[in-house]
């Protein structure tokens, strides 16, 4: 068959249905979180059409529903297209883990966003026989994790808030639960310059983090039993976090 007969040109070749989808992510890419409301206006469709869209859009991971209100931003399928740009990250990344694995002898990791979780996108394991590592590709909470917070502590309150919503799930009786708790904290992560994990994602575990600089909404830390990592300790590994992420930050611009 002669496939020359298939090619239509311009606006004959284009299917309004598809358009439209792009036309959504591209909203949403821009301005995520954002509201049914908003998507609907930007393009030009009924909000029972725009939610239609995006309740499959929803199904097929490419978008997330985000907090109490009725918001979306990027979901967990975009990372595919974006997968280039995160194996740039990886590589600049994985040296440094392996440098902060080797001087505190702890797990280092390096995280992103990804809708209200964080994704581990590398782990460099402690070589101790009592330590704290996630999985590759594990995905923890943004409220009740170092990386997370560090990640969200770089965005404005409103737009965490509209992530997050008002109440969170408990994961240990330390974690923080409510948008206030969380909201105090975050202030404290950016006058600090770093954020703690104090067993609030699970007993026993203790993680310091710090954001990267740059494009990626991406953090990296350490971990370890709360024996490995003293309260005394979590400054001077947060410097050394510092002088790691900058150097990440700066391979990525060179890269």
């Amino acid at each position: 068959m002669n496939d020359a007969g298939l090619e239509p040109s311009g606006a004959e070749s284009r299917i309004r249905a598809v358009d439209r989808v792009c036309d959504i992510l591209d909203v949403v890419a821009a301005q995520e979180p954002v509201s049914l409301a908003d998507i609907a206006s930007a393009c030009g469709l009924p909000k029972t059409s725009a939610f239609r869209y995006l309740a499959t859009l929803q199904a097929r991971r490419y978008v997330d529903r985000v907090g109490d209100a009725a918001e979306y931003r990027l979901g967990l399928a975009m990372l595919n297209f974006q997968s280039n740009h995160f194996d740039t990250l990886v590589d600049v990344a994985t040296p440094r883990l392996h440098e902060l694995r080797d001087e505190f002898g702890e797990t280092a990791n390096l995280g992103v966003l990804t809708g209200t979780y964080v994704s581990y996108l590398a782990i460099v394991e402690s070589r101790k026989s009592v330590r704290l590592a996630a999985r590759p590709e594990d995905k923890d909470p943004v409220h009740c994790t170092a990386l997370g917070k560090a990640i969200i502590s770089q965005l404005p309150d409103q737009r965490v808030h509209g992530l997050l919503g008002e109440t969170y799930e408990r994961m240990t009786y330390r974690t923080l639960t409510t948008w206030e708790a969380l909201q105090r904290e975050l202030e404290r992560v950016r006058a600090n310059g770093f954020a703690v994990d104090d067993e609030e994602n699970e007993l026993g575990g203790r993680c310091v983090a710090v954001a990267i600089p740059g494009p990626f909404q991406a953090a990296i830390s350490l971990s370890a039993p709360v024996s490995g990592l003293s309260e005394k300790d979590l400054d001077g590994v947060a410097q050394r976090l510092k002088a790691a992420a900058d150097k990440i930050s700066a391979g990525i611009s060179s890269a």
